[in-house]
């Protein structure tokens, strides 16, 4: 970890001192790149990557002071309190940045329990969806299983680590570990926390459903079934499943953010002027199956499906 945080820290440092020596450089680049229609928002792309760098800074100078400043009984809320002020500030800049239009419907299902949450992933946009219109809307802390590679971002890997979540190697070198590391975040999850995960285990592109198909025919099938989906990773969500120590069962489907899956999506255009949809549905604790979790699981992620559907299809049609 320190040989890690030494190696990404000072990476940072050299960013954020090439960035700022490059800036005269890089804004006129950057206007003649905007000329063409392929780098359209390349202004939008150059202010949201020196704001992320931004708000790197704050981030981490936000909690060395609540280490410095607060004791330790105390550092978890304030924690949990820079985690919602940073995904928020981040998405109010995409938001502004892309004149970006969110709608929630399914409101009634962030009422009760906490929860798991399952998530649909289609974007780099996305990861802070269920934190701000689930967790931050409800006032309750929200664990994340997350890639390992993001604690190469160091605000997510000390912040990450210095609240309740898990980063999970999904080169399935270890599974069994994983499933061992995300069953243990579910089981001793608070009655005041609900618990994150992204059942795909990576982003939604048509390339890697593509590759899916060509890689694992036996997937052939759950591939047609599910067009917009990738199959879930079943061993770490049946594995909070049967650790769960009595949360409901959340879904959030969203439509809008397909064509920003990547960075070049920041400046070709894919974010401007979007229109998002997120739609939660709930599953009460006494309704969860103790037999065929499988086929359970699989039914939700049809629902999942069909709800990603009927919203990609109320967008196509309102624009």
């Amino acid at each position: 970890m320190f040989k890690r945080r030494l190696l990404t820290l000072s990476c940072l440092v050299i960013a954020t001192i090439s960035a700022v020596l490059m800036l005269p450089l890089v804004v006129i680049v950057t206007l003649l790149l905007s000329t063409s229609p392929r780098y359209r928002t390349a202004p939008q792309a150059l202010t949201f990557i020196y704001g992320f760098l931004l708000f790197e800074w704050a981030g981490l100078s936000r909690f060395v002071w609540v280490l410095a400043r607060y004791p330790r009984h105390e550092q978890m809320e304030r924690n949990r309190a820079i985690q919602f002020w940073w995904a928020q500030s981040l998405f109010d800049m995409c938001q502004k940045l892309y004149k970006l239009h969110i709608e929630v419907t399914g409101a009634d299902a962030l009422e009760g329990n906490t929860a798991l949450l399952l998530s649909r992933h289609s974007s780099m946009a996305d990861t802070v969806l269920p934190l701000l219109f689930f967790g931050k809307v409800r006032r309750e802390g929200l664990r994340y299983v997350l890639k390992q590679e993001l604690q190469l971002l160091p605000c997510l890997d000390i912040g990450g680590h210095r609240l309740p979540n898990v980063f999970v190697d999904r080169s399935g070198a270890d599974s069994a570990k994983a499933i061992k590391d995300v069953s243990d975040l579910m089981a001793t999850a608070g009655a005041d926390e609900s618990v994150l995960i992204y059942p795909e285990g990576t982003r939604f592109t048509q390339k890697k459903h593509d590759q899916l198909r060509t890689k694992h025919p036996r997937l052939q099938d759950l591939l047609d079934r599910w067009p917009n989906l990738l199959p879930m990773r079943l061993g770490g969500v049946t594995g909070m499943l049967a650790a769960n120590p009595g949360k409901d069962l959340v879904f959030l489907a969203h439509a809008g953010f397909e064509g920003s899956a990547d960075i070049r999506d920041l400046l070709g255009g894919g974010w401007l002027n979007q229109r998002v949809r997120l739609h939660f549905w709930r599953v009460p604790y006494s309704e969860l199956p103790k037999d065929n979790v499988q086929d359970f699981l699989f039914a939700g992620w049809d629902k999942m499906q069909a709800t990603v559907t009927e919203l990609l299809t109320e967008l196509e049609q309102a624009s």
